[in-house]
């Protein structure tokens, strides 16, 4: 089969269907011109085409060559008890958090009152109620305690040039917070001395400090209300408090939240027709653990990539994909196994599984969690993983690898062999969390996580990044409830309100004092099929305070830029609030994160300016609930990524929570582009038709756009043949984040082809509105039904294809 990659199919679904970013989410607004589509495609073209500049991460550092041995992994014979944490699939379930009861009532994500005192919305304390915990008083001794116990073979060496983001001279989070202090403090000066003269607020003034007294005032706070616990966290705060880079905020996940609940389509997850979704055969298969032939559910996978551009590898003909399954009605069988099918074969019904990585015998106590993969010089697989024993009742995660030899016999895929098993990291204490330091912790509560590495080559180094929790350098605690640089306010009195609002609150209390998220990366020495830790850097994101898990890293270079993206849940966080509200509204809470650097160690920013790149649209019982997003890149015809990625997820989340029968699948795949400015959306129109597409190039289809309900057609006479009078009003607007449309007609789908506008003016409304079924893209030379909505984009987008050479004249057999 002919490969090809290409970048036309996502300029064709940008173009034709640049409408559809206004107004409602739901809205399918389509405008093409076969003018402005060449403009457009030619000048993203151009741009993807150039070289993405080289730039050098790896630093000579010699005091940094300590190399991580073998870890014991071995896994107690006895089955872990009742209360034990599940696996990750566990976290798949988008409305569990099973460390903390759901016990805040439900509450608007509304700034509160000036004073600041989250009373109003206080709900019932948490079943771990956290008897605040105050790790700020105990994390450092217990940190280097247990960083001294735990797993000594993984001290390596830290370069203060490298691992901090200040030593790189990079700026801070814009949020300073003793100059936004000393401002608004002078701006609020008379009137917060006014209340001087009432007793009470001046008996609670009396007992602030210095700081606080500031503090207060350049919040406005209405002293006479004051509690004690206000008072004493105010006193707490420190004034030097300001964020680093790459930190995401409190604030960032409440405005994510809003984003959600409005249905933002700049970020909105496309909905998905669930009478299209199955589930997904390959995964009809035996069982790890007890050998027996059955239905799996899949969740979180992902491809042997090349480690240096992302991209899918052409394994021999095959594309391959590792994936965590199990069966649906034991939700702690979470195993890895290997699926594969023909390089570009599209086809879901032909993949195959090769069975489980580790093979038969498995067990529940010792499992395999998710990971990447890339090609070895030699043609084996190294596979980076993560080792999880819950021996202990509670998941004691490792990073891991392990060298795997293929077999290929007449278009059968085997797992011949497998050497070098090993651990290459648990931890270091200082800069991310041990087990030993989070057993010194409150384990119903805080959420160890060390996990989901991502191999990336930059420049013929090799990197891992992975999900982490932050070590005594910028440990969890009481502490990070009182830095107000975790809060990312837009004034003083909205990171004091929101620190009342925390404090007030049980639940949210424990969740903000252990929540130290964070996305790690290392250097890798040692060989491609024995590989070491050769350096450990300072966390490229972390999030104290807003939540406690980000997860399955994935890096992209495009551009000289580097593109970080990882996937997360709102209700891991601390914003009672928010997360709730989202649920309310959705259903669900998931999200996907995104952030980008100049250099590929420090310097994270988020995307869109909070990090959000996907939002819920359905409910986490749905069929078509989605997760564990990764990003595939879209590559150009240099071979190198363009900025449109392919997003994959599984669909349904596990144990028949959508109905007995209904496994967790793969789900269909859909584009994402990311703009120059920082900015990304989602292509509407992109969503492909078949589930488990992990490749595109010019035989890809894409299914209809889907909300629900018919399309309505509309003919376009008044922009003429060829639509030129439309050109110019459509615009990206950075500062706005979104397409902008001077067209009033959400609900209408404008066909400006050439061919889509004969067509269109031909059929009237109700003609149309009886033709909205499924057209597939149609292949340059094909006859194609342009007497629906879909036949009007799949033309426009076959001509796209056509004029950058990549169509094929058939459609692949």
């Amino acid at each position: 089969m002919k490969k090809k990659t290409i970048t036309a199919i996502a300029l064709g679904a940008a173009a034709v269907t640049a409408g559809m970013a206004t107004g409602n989410a739901s809205a399918n607004n389509v405008s093409t011109n076969n003018s402005q589509i060449e403009t457009s495609a030619k000048k993203a073209t151009s741009q993807n085409q150039t070289k993405a500049s080289s730039e050098s991460e790896a630093k000579s550092d010699s005091v940094a060559t300590a190399t991580a041995s073998k870890a014991s992994s071995a896994a107690a014979k006895s089955s872990a008890t009742a209360n034990s944490t599940s696996a990750e699939s566990n976290s798949q379930v988008a409305n569990s958090q099973s460390t903390m009861s759901n016990a805040t009532s439900e509450a608007s994500t509304g700034s509160m009152s000036t004073r600041g005192a989250a009373s109003s919305s206080n709900g019932a304390t948490s079943n771990h109620s956290s008897s605040k915990s105050s790790k700020n008083e105990s994390s450092a001794s217990s940190a280097k305690a247990s960083s001294t116990a735990s797993q000594s073979s993984n001290e390596a060496a830290v370069n203060p040039e490298t691992a901090g983001f200040q030593a790189h001279g990079t700026q801070a989070n814009e949020h300073n917070i003793p100059a936004m202090v000393k401002k608004e403090a002078a701006q609020n000066k008379e009137k917060f001395e006014q209340q001087l003269v009432n007793p009470d607020a001046r008996a609670a003034y009396d007992k602030l400090n210095a700081n606080a007294k500031e503090i207060a005032q350049a919040a406005n706070i209405d002293l006479a209300k004051l509690t004690h616990q206000e008072i004493d966290a105010l006193n707490s705060v420190k004034m030097d408090s300001t964020p680093e880079s790459g930190t995401v905020t409190y604030t960032d996940y409440a405005d994510i939240a809003k984003d959600m609940i409005n249905r933002n389509p700049q970020y909105a997850i496309p909905q998905f027709d669930p009478s299209t979704i199955k589930n997904f055969p390959a995964a009809t298969t035996a069982d790890a653990e007890t050998g027996k032939v059955e239905p799996l559910d899949i969740w979180d996978s992902w491809p042997v990539m090349n480690a240096d551009t992302g991209a899918v590898t052409d394994w021999n003909g095959y594309q391959l994909v590792f994936g965590m399954a199990g069966n649906p009605a034991n939700n702690r069988d979470n195993h890895l196994y290997l699926f594969y099918t023909k390089y570009g074969d599209e086809n879901f019904n032909d993949w195959k599984c090769a069975g489980p990585v580790f093979g038969f015998g498995q067990n529940s106590v010792h499992q395999r969690w998710s990971g990447s993969a890339c090609v070895n010089s030699d043609g084996t697989i190294q596979l980076y993983y993560t080792d999880v024993d819950t021996s202990t009742g509670h998941n004691d995660q490792r990073i891991a690898t392990v060298t795997l030899t293929l077999g290929l016999n007449n278009g059968q895929i085997s797992i011949v062999d497998r050497q070098n098993e090993k651990i290459l990291f648990a931890g270091d204490g200082k800069l991310y969390q041990t087990f030993a330091q989070f057993e010194q912790g409150n384990m119903n509560v805080d959420n160890f996580c060390l996990r989901d590495p991502h191999i990336f080559v930059d420049n013929g180094q090799r990197y891992l990044l992975f999900e982490g929790s932050t070590g005594s350098d910028n440990y969890q605690g009481m502490d990070q409830i009182y830095n107000l640089g975790n809060y990312g306010g837009a004034t003083i009195a909205d990171d004091v309100n929101d620190m009342f609002q925390i404090i007030n609150n049980s639940d949210m209390t424990a969740r903000g004092s252990y929540a130290n998220a964070a996305i790690g990366i290392l250097r890798l020495g040692g060989t491609e099929k024995n590989p070491t830790v050769a350096h450990v850097y300072a966390p490229l994101v972390q999030a104290p305070l807003a939540t406690d898990e980000i997860e399955r890293p994935d890096i992209i270079k495009i551009n000289g830029k580097y593109y970080l993206f990882d996937d997360a849940r709102l209700n891991r966080g601390t914003n009672d609030p928010s997360w709730q509200a989202a649920d309310k509204a959705v259903g669900d809470n998931v999200i996907m994160l995104g952030f980008v650097s100049d250099h590929l160690t420090y310097g994270y920013k988020p995307l869109n300016g909070t990090g959000v790149v996907l939002t819920a649209t359905a409910n986490a019982n749905s069929r078509t609930a989605t997760y564990a997003y990764y990003a595939v890149p879209i590559l150009g015809k240099d071979g190198q990524p363009t900025n449109y990625v392919l997003i994959t997820d599984y669909m349904t989340n596990r144990n028949w929570v959508a109905g007995k029968g209904n496994d967790a699948t793969w789900g269909p795949s859909f584009i994402v582009e990311i703009m120059p400015d920082g900015t990304t959306r989602v292509v509407p129109g992109s969503v492909t038709k078949e589930q488990g597409v992990w490749v595109l190039d010019d035989g890809t289809q894409f299914a209809p756009v889907y909300n629900g309900s018919a399309v309505k057609v509309v003919s376009n006479k008044k922009n003429g043949v060829n639509g030129q009078k439309n050109a110019e009003k459509i615009y990206y607007d950075a500062q706005k984040r979104n397409l902008v449309v001077s067209r009033a007609n959400a609900n209408e789908v404008q066909a400006d082809t050439v061919q889509s506008v004969r067509m269109a003016n031909k059929a009237n409304a109700t003609k149309s509105e009886k033709n909205t079924s499924a057209n597939g893209l149609p292949q340059t030379g094909e006859t194609a039904s342009n007497k629906t909505v879909w036949g009007m984009i799949s033309m426009a987008m076959a001509s796209i294809l056509a004029a950058f050479g990549f169509a094929d004249k058939k459609r692949r057999g």
